[in-house]
């Protein structure tokens, strides 16, 4: 991601790069954490309970479905995820001044559950006359299974790139009153993510749904 251009001269001394990577760290640290994206996500969550009976016979073993003994429920769920960029973390050795090019590294983006809304009007169940209706832990326990899974798909969502860009281009106007033009500054991230990053990137404190295991 490209942004602005910084105003320094070829040559000037190592020392005078050092202040000005200090001085450019500390304006951005100040900005702390700053949420740069918010996706709502709408799922289903099913979960189909069946009984089985299990045995040996004649030293067979066997296993058979119980007709009229399985539960099933379909749960709507919406999951707000929120993306954000601890500027606070910035350091001077982020701040890379080469000639007249300013490389800045901004810290990991973060992803946070903000809420989790169950849809009670539109669950739908259907229980075996022989087995007990779906008890508010187990609601619990699905929904939160619902929310891992909404959480698996992070990488393939776009949320991240977002945070990228939107937290890319709001350092353009704090640059701009340091002095600095659009033309030649680079704004990077450390890596790509894939899913198996997750774990990394999910900010389970800060969460309203905790999360014990993401694999």
């Amino acid at each position: 991601m490209l942004t602005s251009c910084t105003k320094q001269e070829v040559g000037r001394p190592e020392s005078e790069k050092t202040d000005e990577q200090v001085s450019i760290a500390t304006a951005i640290s100040k900005q702390s954490r700053l949420y740069t994206s918010e996706y709502i996500v709408h799922k289903i969550v099913t979960h189909n309970d069946l009984k089985q009976l299990q045995g040996s016979f004649l030293g067979m073993k066997f296993k058979q479905d119980l007709p009229l003994g399985d539960r099933k429920i379909a749960i709507p769920i919406d999951v707000t995820l929120q993306a954000y960029i601890d500027f606070s973390q910035i350091r001077e050795k982020d701040v890379e001044i080469v000639g007249d090019a300013l490389h800045i590294t901004l810290p990991d983006p973060r992803i946070v559950v903000t809420s989790s809304k169950v849809d009670n009007e539109g669950i739908k169940t259907r229980v075996s006359w022989l087995r007990s209706d779906f008890k508010d832990a187990e609601l619990t326990s699905f929904t939160r299974q619902g929310v891992a899974s909404v959480l698996r798909t992070v990488p393939k969502m776009g949320i991240i790139e977002s945070a990228k860009r939107n937290a890319a281009s709001l350092l353009i106007p704090l640059l701009a009153d340091m002095g600095y033009t659009e033309e030649r500054i680079v704004v990077t991230f450390r890596k790509e993510f894939v899913e198996e990053d997750l774990r990394d990137i999910y900010d389970n404190e800060r969460s309203t749904v905790k999360i014990q295991a993401l694999r």
